[in-house]
């Protein structure tokens, strides 16, 4: 699965992917992924809750056999 980011700069292969987390970062919650050799940032949300709803819908895309998926701007993703 490619993971396109929220600035559509960057394409990341999720099958080489470790770990996908959000972390916190001043006044809003990043999402990185790491494949072993260091971590991308692939998209920034105002909240954690969108934050984690975010990486709900990106495992959900991915449990029904998304080849893709394009991170969605903070004020797409409802709270």
């Amino acid at each position: 699965m490619l993971i396109r980011s929220q600035n559509k700069r960057m394409i990341v292969n999720f099958d080489n992917i470790c770990t996908v987390s959000a972390f916190p970062e001043k006044d809003s919650e990043d999402i990185y992924v790491e494949d072993g050799t260091g971590s991308l940032m692939v998209g920034r949300y105002s909240t954690k809750e969108k934050a984690i709803k975010v990486l709900d819908m990106l495992q959900e895309a991915y449990i029904n056999g998304h080849s893709n998926y394009q991170m969605p701007e903070d004020s797409e993703v409802g709270a």
